[in-house]
């Protein structure tokens, strides 16, 4: 793996993309998609033996001449609105594998790794930055870095932010965004200058693979003009070293570009504050969290302003930010890598959300995906906006996108599949209480997301402590991706111990996570 990767890199690195080739590879894919998906369909899904959407389509008696002439006639997304109804369709934790496929004379058993996308040439493996749950690996093709490459240049020009130095406050792996990140500045010739991680960069135990990873990266970035940045290791804890380096590029008049969590932002514009730095002119490109006003009015009070993008670790790029935005978080989704459709579903508290079914078009996606409930909704709006990325091709718009099924504070994502073991199995063992005498609750505090730790006044606890130590030594256990998310939370503090009863809902039920929306 590790050769491949190398040899793959110095390809990768050898030619830049140009503004014309970026154009070009987004006009193709926009064009091309409806013989993508079909291309997609018939040689990774109807040709697979092992894929569970053969089993689906199979199940519903579903030929791939239906869904050709369907898409042909109407298109991918009137096409996935008929195959919903006829339960081709995933939820978040089937897809994931926690949960086996249950259908009317089907039962799956499936795993993470059976909706990978077997197509791919698979240059490095990262270990997801998502869920909890059996651990999964992450293989990445840097073609897909190519067209998220395309797609990011274009952003960043219509922007007015191309040409600014860029940094970034992202984790090395396992996490993926941080090397993702730098290998697409570094193809379309605009390198990241300061590369921020709140994780060590660890060659011990288990870690030393995603060591491997990162050097390569750099090292093949070196040899091809220092276009990958060496890793810095600067915890959450310590966001004035991020907020310096922002506002001496406003001090010597090449106002910065950085990308990194939405809580980190407010972290960063806090520290400037705080140490009286002025981050005039900076741009904070914020995604990983729910993104707010009140995120928004902490980062602007620095002096910097905002943009944003939508991501999935599943997907890579889901969407670049409306350059003429009615709501803070408004994207465009890229439609030439997947189309978007939703459904109402209804939450434990009774509340209906417009949930997000993404289906994947482009040959390169790392995962494939038929109508998979991601466990987001959000907003889409009418009318056109006018803006560069709509010229593009990207007409579909997206905003105040949430969570409900998974807890997303300080950019780690965690679902509640698992939680509820260690809600009602690990917590009450190990403190005292019963299964509905714990909850965790995400909800946001003067613009940084927090998790509560609810637990019922009945529970004698003797140190509030051990419940959140308890909380994420066993979230760390799963998986080397889980250990950093964990770590990073318990870093930053998000977790807090609160002595109420756990919110139950009109119908009596006691939901194990809950995110009060905002």
């Amino acid at each position: 793996m590790f050769w491949r990767f190398a040899g793959g890199i110095r390809r990768y690195l050898k030619q830049p993309l140009t503004v014309d080739d970026c154009r070009r590879i987004v006009a193709q894919a926009e064009q091309q998609r409806d013989d993508n998906f079909l291309t997609l369909l018939r040689r990774a899904v109807y040709a697979n033996p092992r894929s569970p959407y053969r089993r689906l389509l199979e199940h519903g008696r579903i030929e791939y001449g239906d869904i050709e002439r369907d898409v042909r006639l109407d298109g991918v997304e009137s096409t996935m609105g008929r195959l919903y109804s006829a339960g081709i369709h995933l939820g978040f934790d089937e897809f994931k594998g926690n949960k086996r496929i249950e259908r009317p004379g089907l039962s799956l058993h499936v795993e993470a790794g059976d909706f990978d996308n077997p197509l791919l040439r698979r240059d490095f493996e990262v270990e997801s930055g998502g869920s909890t749950g059996a651990r999964r690996r992450m293989a990445v093709d840097l073609d897909a870095l190519v067209y998220d490459s395309a797609v990011r240049r274009l952003f960043y020009e219509g922007a007015g932010v191309l040409d600014r130095p860029q940094g970034l406050w992202r984790p090395v792996p396992p996490g993926s965004s941080g090397i993702k990140h730098s290998l697409r500045a570094a193809k379309f010739g605009r390198p990241v200058e300061r590369w921020f991680s709140p994780t060590a960069w660890q060659w011990t135990g288990g870690m030393w693979p995603s060591a491997a990873l990162t050097s390569i990266a750099v090292g093949a970035g070196r040899l091809a003009g220092g276009v990958v940045p060496y890793p810095e290791h600067v915890p959450l804890t310590e966001p004035e070293t991020v907020a310096r380096w922002v506002a001496a590029k406003s001090a010597a008049g090449t106002p910065a570009l950085l990308s990194l969590p939405a809580g980190s932002g407010v972290r960063v514009a806090r520290a400037a504050r705080k140490e009286g730095l002025s981050l005039q002119g900076a741009v904070f490109e914020l995604g990983g969290e729910a993104i707010t006003d009140a995120k928004r009015r902490e980062v602007e009070a620095s002096g910097a302003t905002t943009i944003n993008c939508y991501a999935l670790s599943e997907t890579g790029g889901l969407g670049v930010g409306c350059l003429h935005r009615s709501a803070i978080d408004e994207v465009h989704l890229i439609s030439g890598k997947v189309a978007v459709n939703q459904h109402t579903v209804s939450t434990p508290d009774g509340t209906e959300l417009e949930a997000l079914l993404l289906t994947t078009l482009h040959p390169t996606t790392p995962k494939l995906m038929l109508n998979v409930d991601i466990g987001d909704y959000g907003v889409t709006p009418s009318g056109n906006c006018g803006c560069a990325m709509e010229k593009l091709g990207f007409r579909q718009r997206l905003h105040t996108i949430r969570s409900y099924e998974k807890l997303t504070a300080g950019g780690m994502h965690f679902t509640g599949s698992n939680v509820v073991a260690m809600l009602e199995e690990v917590l009450p063992s190990r403190h005292g209480g019963a299964p509905g005498d714990y909850q965790l609750v995400e909800e946001e505090q003067d613009g940084v997301s927090r998790v509560s730790v609810v637990v019922s006044p009945r529970v004698f606890l003797r140190d509030a402590d051990q419940v959140t130590a308890t909380i994420l030594d066993y979230l760390a256990s799963d998986s080397r991706g889980a250990k950093m998310m964990a770590d990073q939370w318990r870093q930053t503090g998000v977790l807090e111990v609160v002595r109420r009863e756990p919110h139950t809902t009109a119908a009596g039920k006691t939901p194990p996570i809950r995110v009060v929306r905002r």
